[in-house]
């Protein structure tokens, strides 16, 4: 192994970097602007970046990405036929995914038959479901399906030999017993089917492309690697993937035994602790919007503050930031000069704007689908940006509008048509120097904007900007520690809220000011990991509020794609072993079966799992890998007065594979 190369695709930049696993260096990084509406070109400008002598020693590829993430929160993917098997109304009433049918046949706790599969009401629902509903995939998932996975598989034949369609099974996504997660996780699992199969198949194009002939790996929510094969099959696993790697790339880079990071990016800011050498996981799994999953997942707070947030002034002089994501002002003025002659001209008629709209905001269309249910005004104004970017002003003037506020834009961004460009902190950086990649012109006209609605000096309204951007992710630390008590929602004392814009202590905490003489101050006792682009803009202000030691390490804007080279690639198989009155059963991924005596149902799991291993090894295709595998047994006993008794095993196969030891 000599080379390898880590990808990053987020929401603002595509970060790569290339990776010497003998020297454990990174000897070339890049990055790119993410382009949404085809996350390959993005991929394909960071590959660009790269010397392409070294791109082709490249043994080994790697990417992290928020494709599925996104693609959950945006509805994105496969039409889902769900089909529950033995739910009770109960639970059936816990899943708010349509189309939902409901078919006869249950298990009990350990696995037994309590009810036959009704294969004919099967058919029935799914030629209804065919009929009325046309899904692209479909989803089974029983009400105790890890227990016993005959009905699932049984069910699985039956809708593969209807319609030929993908199908996946509750008990292929997760082994807990939780059955509304179990089913949520397997639907997302259906629906995101064919987004990541498009993408690894546009990655593989873009390597042929740079003669770079090597596996490719794809980072899981919890920051192990898995192989393209396996992410075809559980796409699901892809959620979270690259603030993962992220937290990875963290650790990775300071070799931090115990600490907080803090991952600032253009879209958003990620939040996750590192507890004993490695990043604390979800005890639930991972949670996108309202889908709870049972993803086994880093335990990561995501924040829509960042970068390239927001800036907006109310009528009444309130300063708002985030939750939204702009183009900075730097960045359209790089591309299109022009829009600093259109801020000029606002500058020299700003005592006749309305005081409706913000002081700067450009936007352009960054896709030519148009989608049918737009309105006639809607329209209007998209052929108003046909020619290029145009302000607010600019729009409602070629609309004939009476005020510009009534330019209809807000749906166009939401649906993904529109792109507004205003000023965010990133402008601020650029004003001041920290920052100087796109125009720094244009970042100036727009900050003398905002501040003039504001009658305030251009760099004390960048100041304040600042400021507020480094409380606001202060207090967003605090509260990440906060929860990690043992309980969903923090449990704070005198004043403390869920709520922090109700929190007062919260805010003095984070803003080292003091009401009538009182002062409060937080310290952290363990190390602040920043990274991301902006690291060393905000780093040290974030720190001196919480209290802590800073470490912004060297490389800090390409951890995520750090992260994502020097993972772990883990296969796991588990099988259950529990008693029952007289025997003892064994509940693996494929089968359940019973024995008389414990220490023979062991060593058949043992064997079993083994097995299952071997097999999940072979499916990935990675037959230059040499992976270590071993099987941990851990066993549950109770006490009672004549003794323990035995209550529970767990047989859990693994196999490992380090890129960095070969």
């Amino acid at each position: 192994m000599r080379y390898g190369l880590g990808i990053d695709a987020g929401g603002t930049y595509t970060d790569g970097v290339i990776y010497d696993f003998s020297t454990k260096k990174i000897i070339a990084k890049g990055k790119a602007l993410t382009t949404k509406q085809d996350l390959g070109i993005g991929i394909s400008n960071v590959i660009l970046t790269l010397p392409p002598d070294q791109l082709r020693r490249v043994d080994l590829v790697s990417l992290s990405t928020t494709l599925a993430t996104n693609a959950i929160v945006e509805g994105i993917g496969n039409t889902v036929g769900a089909i529950v098997l033995g739910f009770d109304r109960y639970d059936l009433d816990k899943i708010a995914h349509k189309p939902l049918r409901s078919v006869r046949g249950k298990t009990d706790i350990l696995g037994v038959e309590l009810e036959a599969l009704d294969e004919e009401g099967l058919r029935r629902m799914v030629e209804d479901l065919e009929q009325k509903e046309m899904p692209s995939a479909y989803a089974v998932s029983g009400m105790v399906g890890v227990k016993n996975p005959a009905h699932e598989l049984r069910a699985k034949e039956i809708v593969e030999n209807l319609t030929h369609k993908p199908v996946v099974c509750g008990h292929e996504v997760s082994n807990r017993l939780d059955s509304i997660r179990r089913t949520n996780t397997a639907i997302l699992n259906a629906r995101l089917l064919p987004i990541i199969e498009e993408l690894i198949d546009k990655i593989k194009n873009r390597m042929v492309q740079f003669e770079i002939h090597a596996p490719l790996m794809i980072v899981r929510a919890d920051g192990r690697l898995m192989s393209e094969a396996t992410a075809k099959l559980h796409p699901v696993e892809t959620i979270l993937s690259g603030p993962a790697a992220s937290i990875w790339g963290a650790r990775f880079l300071t070799n931090v035994q115990d600490g907080l990071v803090i991952d600032i990016g253009g879209t958003t800011s990620d939040i996750a602790l590192i507890v004993d050498g490695e990043p604390l996981l979800s005890p639930h799994g991972a949670r996108i919007g309202d889908w709870t999953t049972n993803v086994r997942s880093v335990d990561i707070d995501t924040i829509g503050l960042a970068g390239d947030s927001t800036v907006s002034v109310s009528r009444n002089g309130e300063l708002s930031l985030g939750p939204r994501r702009a183009v900075p002002i730097a960045v359209l003025g790089h591309e299109q000069s022009g829009i600093i002659e259109e801020m000029k001209r606002l500058y020299a008629i700003r005592e006749s704007r309305s005081s409706l709209i913000q002081p700067v905001e450009f936007f352009r269309v960054i896709t030519n689908h148009r989608p049918k249910e737009i309105t006639n005004s809607e329209k209007r104004a998209l052929e108003t940006l046909r020619d290029g970017p145009l302000s607010r002003d600019q729009m409602g003037e070629r609309m004939g509008v009476i005020d510009p506020s009534m330019v209809p834009t807000d749906r166009l961004e939401k649906i993904g048509v529109l792109q507004r460009a205003t000023l965010t902190p990133t402008d601020i950086l650029h004003v001041q120097g920290t920052f100087s990649r796109w125009n720094v012109e244009a970042s100036r006209w727009a900050l003398r904007l905002f501040a003039q609605r504001l009658n305030i000096e251009d760099d004390t309204f960048g100041t304040i900007i600042l400021d507020n951007l480094s409380r606001r992710l202060t207090e967003h630390l605090i509260t990440h520690i906060m929860k990690k008590n043992g309980s969903e929602a923090p449990q704070y004392p005198l004043g403390f809220s869920d709520n922090l814009e109700d929190c007062e202590l919260l805010k003095l905490l984070s803003s080292q000011t003091n009401k009538f003489g009182f002062h409060l101050q937080s310290r952290y006792d363990h190390p602040l990991i920043v990274i991301g682009a902006p690291a060393g803009a905000f780093g040290p202000a974030i720190a001196q509020r919480l209290g802590a030691q800073v470490i912004i390490p060297e490389n800090a804007e390409v951890a995520n794609a750090l992260g994502a080279i020097t993972g772990i690639q883990s296969i796991v198989v588990e099988a259950i072993l529990e008693p029952n009155i007289d025997q003892f059963i064994v509940h693996s991924p494929v089968e359940r079966r019973s024995f008389d005596d414990l220490e023979e149902a062991k060593e058949w799991a043992k064997n079993h799992v083994l097995e299952l291993l071997d097999h999940r090894i072979a499916e990935e295709g990675q037959k230059e890998f040499n992976y270590h595998k071993e099987i941990e047994i851990t066993d549950q006993t109770g006490a009672t007065k004549d003794g323990s008794i035995f209550l529970e095993s767990t047989i859990r196969g693994v196999g490992l594979y380090k890129p960095a030891l070969g």
